[in-house]
């Protein structure tokens, strides 16, 4: 069988103990999680039994460790991480709104996650590739684009490109130029995994249908478009597939839609029918949330 691959930041969470607790005074935390949001989609990719593996940088501490061992517990090809030397390993402090919204602080840019160069691609086997997977949120410095850009041109002509846009308000602090660089990759995707505000950002329209119109006009295959708790679903150009939400106690959002497109796309991968990939993916994201930890919720497939 073919692998997937995914290229960006492994890192670990450490998470806030309490409904707006505050980053501007001190607080309880628990962690560190392993975390990543490529290296979630992996996660979930490798469990559910297809070849997977994920190009990236940890550093020589006991995070990088945990991370490590995390991944290769699951079944995840660690072969292509390196262990930085000088640099630790990517840190994410995350915090909850009684609204249902988050607010992240990154450390990834100058961490071992970012030291990630284009001579680490000479070391993956193009050859076995059958999904290239790219996460917006892993392109967090113009080189990580470079190195996204130059995989492009590796990947054998009949390897599948997905993509999700990922958009961390806090990324596009520290990358002004992440809008225009992940609607450049959205040129190269045949499928695509994107909430409805994600969508407004990729084709400047609110307008479901227009927005949709304009990612076909691209050469996209299937639109994706996730709802969290209230389902989601998948558009091609001539049908669309509804997989509606499930009753589950949400504990820890985090992490929910990496696992969805990594279930998705090992579906895909594994040459599923649409409709199944697309009810297992909602079943295993809706799983994550039951869990604490952002790759706590990951599953396997004889579990799902």
């Amino acid at each position: 069988m073919k692998s997937i691959l995914v290229i960006g930041e492994i890192l670990v969470e450490i998470m806030a103990d309490q409904t707006d607790q505050s980053f501007l005074e001190a607080g309880s935390y628990t962690g560190p999680f392993a975390s990543g949001a490529p290296a979630i989609f992996i996660d979930q990719a490798a469990k559910f039994q297809v070849p997977a593996a994920i190009l990236s940088a940890v550093g020589d501490d006991d995070f990088g460790r945990l991370c490590l061992t995390r991944l290769a517990a699951d079944g995840v090809n660690t072969n292509y991480i390196k262990t930085v030397q000088n640099r630790a390993t990517g840190v994410a402090f995350v915090r909850y709104n009684s609204d249902g919204s988050r607010n992240f602080i990154y450390h990834i840019g100058n961490a071992a996650c970012g030291q990630v160069t284009t001579e680490d691609l000479d070391g993956v086997k193009w050859e076995d590739l059958g999904v290239f997977h790219i996460m917006g949120s892993s392109i967090f410095t113009p080189e990580m684009f470079t190195l996204h850009r130059e995989a492009l041109n590796r990947i054998p002509r009949d390897c599948i490109i997905s993509l999700d846009p990922n958009v961390r308000p806090e990324i596009l602090k520290t990358s002004p130029d992440l809008n225009k660089l992940i609607k450049e990759l959205l040129n190269k995707a045949e499928i695509l995994f994107a909430t409805e505000e994600e969508m407004t950002f990729l084709t400047g329209t609110d307008d479901v249908e227009a927005a949709l119109t304009i990612c076909f006009s691209k050469g996209l295959k299937a639109v994706i478009v996730k709802r969290g708790g209230k389902g989601a679903s998948l558009f091609t150009e001539e049908r669309r597939i509804d997989a509606p939400g499930l009753d589950v106690v949400e504990i820890d959002p985090t992490g929910a839609g990496d696992t969805f497109a990594g279930a998705f796309m090992a579906g895909y991968l594994k040459g599923w029918p649409l409709e199944e990939c697309l009810t297992r993916a909602n079943t295993a994201g809706a799983s994550a949330v039951g869990k604490r930890g952002p790759m706590e919720g990951t599953i396997r497939l004889e579990e799902l």
